[in-house]
């Protein structure tokens, strides 16, 4: 009789951590959410990927998303995003001049998001800290670097540079903090909506850099300068599947 009370107080405790378990794993137990998002920004100075300027000109990113329930009202969340823009090799004070070069970027990175005490991952207001590995492919012309250097100089007592490429393959660190709130419809449809304020880790994020008779180094500076200002700040929103 004692073996059975014992076993069954076993079974009852191991059914009472079972089920408090499941309750702080994921919304009605779901704790995975597949999502596409869409991230916009407004292009007040820089070009966007039509090459366009102005309050009403948008630059975007698309991504694909996945987030895992840790803890109650915590989760992690990779993604895989890509977008196309262009950069000046000239400060941005100017929109009239300056030849516009293409930029193709793609970015792999994750976020820890924290959800509100009184909500359920993946349910709720949350903020969110994450990073961005930006890999980018930017056209290169070295036209325009000699008429930017000779032109501030004496063009008799100075060399025209040369550069192999016709393109240019960087990396870039960023990192973000969002803000935002998910809301879930039918149980298993996803809508996600935040405001995002991010910094790149480069040496060049005021626009004003300096040609140092370096080539590579001075189109990385571009090229991190650009990215800092599509990066800064943005609104993202996602629909996804949570299963």
């Amino acid at each position: 009789m004692k073996k059975i009370f014992a076993t069954i107080i076993i079974i009852s405790l191991l059914f009472l951590t079972n089920t408090s378990h499941s309750q702080v794993s994921g919304f009605m137990g779901k704790k995975n959410v597949l999502k596409l998002g869409l991230f916009m920004k407004s292009s007040f100075v820089m070009p966007n990927k039509n090459g366009e300027s102005g309050y009403f000109s948008f630059n975007d990113k698309y991504s694909i998303e996945f987030e895992r329930v840790l803890t109650r009202n915590k989760s992690f969340q990779v993604h895989a995003s890509g977008f196309n823009t262009y950069y000046k090799m000239l400060e941005y004070t100017d929109n009239l001049s300056g030849l516009l070069l293409k930029m193709n970027c793609m970015a792999f990175g994750g976020d820890f998001v924290m959800y509100r005490s009184s909500h359920i991952a993946p349910l709720g207001a949350y903020t969110s800290l994450g990073f961005d590995v930006i890999v980018s492919k930017s056209e290169v012309n070295i036209s325009e670097i000699n008429r930017m250097y000779l032109y501030s100089s004496d063009p008799l007592d100075q060399p025209r540079f040369s550069y192999p490429y016709k393109e240019l393959s960087t990396t870039h660190l960023g990192l973000n903090v969002k803000s935002g709130v998910k809301q879930i419809f039918f149980d298993c449809l996803s809508f996600d909506f935040n405001f995002q304020l991010g910094v790149i880790f480069s040496e060049n994020m005021t626009g004003g850099a300096e040609f140092n008779e370096n080539v590579e180094d001075y189109i990385r500076g571009r090229i991190g300068n650009r990215l800092w200002g599509h990066y800064l700040w943005g609104v993202n929103c996602a629909v996804g599947y949570l299963f």
